[in-house]
């Protein structure tokens, strides 16, 4: 089984849903790929007062999700919901069947990064599209290893990661992708948003990594789209060579062995 998967790194229009889900729709339409992924936030831009979008965001989910029942294809995008709970971070992933949708589990709570205006998520979602599963993932979740590795546990071959990141973490980001692709022995895009929001230059950079922490392809700062190959072959081949999903040790209920020994602290 071979995807291919765009990663469209794109610069979204501010407050406008509707304006972005038809940029979403034509390429969709028009595009080759199978799956297209959208960065952080994308079908609002980030940084909007979402709680004033509710209605909107709901009519433009909708149209995404014709464009993918009508194309046969999948859109992975990022958006603000608006639920009686509270606004989330989410990360949609869209197939002509289903719209599985993930919370962002982790938020930033420090300086520019801050999302105190969001609430965080329960745990980890997967998706299914073509033969192939989708582990999801948001920006900050890829410094908690267990949101990924979660994710391949339940049988990813493909894990996302839709960002907001700035310049000044692409360092931070340089060191850590490679490392969750390898561990996880699973394919890994990187789709960060480009521009400027609020001051701040995003870096770009996005990318996709092989099951063995190759990076296969890398964008630079400049809004554009790239695409690579998903092969469930290359994958296969990539776990026979590196088994440690296989080796975790399941039957050890971590969470509690780290109480039992007073581990769990906040630093």
């Amino acid at each position: 089984m071979r995807l291919e998967i765009a990663l469209c790194q794109l610069r979204p229009l501010f407050g406008n849903p509707e304006g972005n889900a038809r940029t979403i729709s034509d390429l969709t339409a028009s595009d080759e790929a199978d799956v297209l992924v959208f960065p952080e936030c994308f079908l609002t831009g980030y940084g909007t007062d979402s709680a004033e979008l509710g209605a909107r965001i709901e009519e433009a989910v909708g149209c995404l999700e014709r464009v993918c029942a009508e194309n046969g294809k999948a859109i992975a995008v990022g958006t603000p919901l608006v639920t009686d709970r509270g606004i989330t971070n989410s990360l949609l992933f869209i197939t002509p069947e289903r719209t599985v949708v993930y919370d962002k589990t982790h938020l930033a709570r420090f300086g520019i990064y801050s999302e105190d205006g969001y609430i965080p998520g329960d745990g980890p979602a997967v998706a299914e599209y073509r033969g192939m599963t989708f582990g999801l993932s948001i920006c900050y979740d890829m410094f908690f290893p267990e949101v990924l590795h979660c994710c391949s546990l339940m049988g990813s071959d493909v894990n996302l990661c839709v960002s907001a990141s700035a310049v000044q973490s692409m360092p931070y980001f340089d060191r850590i992708l490679p490392a969750r692709a390898l561990e996880n022995a699973t394919y890994l895009a990187f789709v960060n948003n480009t521009g400027t929001i609020d001051g701040l230059d995003m870096a770009g950079m996005s990318r996709a990594l092989d099951p063995l922490g190759e990076t296969v392809l890398k964008m630079d700062a400049e809004p554009g789209i790239s695409r690579f190959v998903a092969d469930t072959e290359v994958l296969a081949e990539s776990r026979r060579v590196r088994h440690h999903l296989n080796d975790f040790r399941s039957d050890i209920e971590w969470d509690r062995w780290l109480q039992a020994r007073g581990h769990c602290q906040t630093l």
